[in-house]
């Protein structure tokens, strides 16, 4: 287990770049908010975390068990274009010990659904 001093290590793709990210858990509100502030992606979160857009959508290749979706975020997901497993938003997604080498590739792919 993780305390909240040590770091978290994955790596987020977006494009051809591989982006080595290393935080505490807890020091970003979501995923969201640490893919704004560390990777600049034109109309990403346009809902600012509540659930509902769908422009922060995210693959997440991981072997650790990810928070359980609640029933707004599956929602939202089963209206975007793209569908396979590992996708989430990244609004509902905690930085926490889960997310401990995992991959996270930002889906270009996506589609606003609000």
């Amino acid at each position: 287990m993780i305390t909240p001093l040590q770091n978290i290590h994955f790596t987020i793709l977006y494009f051809d770049e591989s982006i080595a990210v290393s935080c505490h858990s807890g020091e970003f509100r979501n995923l969201m908010v640490l893919i704004n502030e560390k990777i600049y992606v034109e109309d990403f979160g346009e809902c600012k975390g509540i659930g509902r857009c769908g422009t922060c959508l995210v693959e997440i290749t991981s072997k650790n068990v990810l928070a359980p979706m609640e029933r707004n975020e599956a929602s939202t997901l089963k209206k975007c274009a793209v569908q396979r497993e590992g996708l989430r938003l990244s609004c509902q997604v905690m930085i926490d010990e889960a997310l401990q080498n995992t991959v996270i590739t930002i889906v270009e792919e996506r589609e606003d659904v609000r």
